[in-house]
This record gives structure tokens, sequence and C-alpha cells, in this order.
């Protein structure tokens, strides 16, 4: 439930900063400022106001969404490790073509990469709390 609530946050501040005060709403903006350079041409716009992160970064957010609402398959901390990093070479060939103006910018590539990242990225974290909680607990004896 937690990567719901976090990853449709970006989601719902586009509406949220048009409704409310306009401090509250450079306040909400000013919490992704650290995860993403928002340069306005990769940014997508939601009710006429850019949302708080780029294309790519929006995709890596509703990934965890995607995570936390099918959280399937139960991947292994190791086969998340290894899908991660199929999923990492995607999204980096997608920022080298862009970058490169090998193509145009294309949002929705952007946001699928990030999608299948965020949620690979998601399905690990899930899979380190399950590897976490099923560890017996550790008893040490008093001498």
């Amino acid at each position: 439930m937690l990567l719901c609530l976090v990853g449709v946050a970006p989601f719902v501040a586009p509406f949220a900063r048009r409704v409310t005060s306009p401090e509250t709403g450079e306040l909400l903006y000013l919490l992704f400022a650290p995860v993403c350079h928002l340069k306005p041409e990769r940014t997508l716009a939601l009710a006429g106001v850019l949302m708080p992160l780029c294309s790519r970064c929006a995709g890596i957010f509703a990934g965890f969404v995607t995570a936390g609402m099918f959280p399937r398959p139960r991947w292994s901390v190791r086969a998340c490790l290894g899908y991660g990093f199929v999923a990492s070479v995607i999204m980096l060939a997608d920022v080298i073509t862009q970058d490169l103006r090998l193509r145009p910018l294309f949002h929705p590539a952007r946001l699928v990469t990030g999608v299948l990242w965020g949620h690979v990225f998601a399905l690990g974290i899930l899979a380190i709390a399950r590897e976490h909680l099923a560890r017996p607990a550790r008893v040490t004896s008093s001498a």
C-alpha cells in the first residue's frame, strides 16, 4: 500500500497545486526537487500544470504503483538484481538514443522505461522485505 501511495504522489501533485495556495503547491513540488532535473520539455502536464517530475521519473513512480497493485512475480533478491540490470540497460538505451538525438524526445518511451525500471525496483524492495521478515529471529543468550 505504501508503494501505491508514494507512486501516486507526483500524479496528484499538479491537481493539489491547482486547488491549494501557491505556498502549499510549491512545498509539494519541493519534495520532488531532489529526485528529478525537471526540464520543462521533458515534463508532462496534468490539469494544465507541469508535474513535479519528468516523464521518465513519473514512470518510475508509476512502476511503484504497479508493483504495489500487482506484486507478482515474487522474485528473489538475486532475480530482482538480474531483471533490474536488464531494465537499467533498456532505460539507458532510451536515455542515450534520446540525448544523442538519434530520435526525438518521446514521452511514451520515457514513461514505459520508467515504469519497467520502477516496477522491478519496487519488486526488489518487496523481495528484500520478504527475505528479511522470513529470517528467524536471532536469540542471544544472556550469561
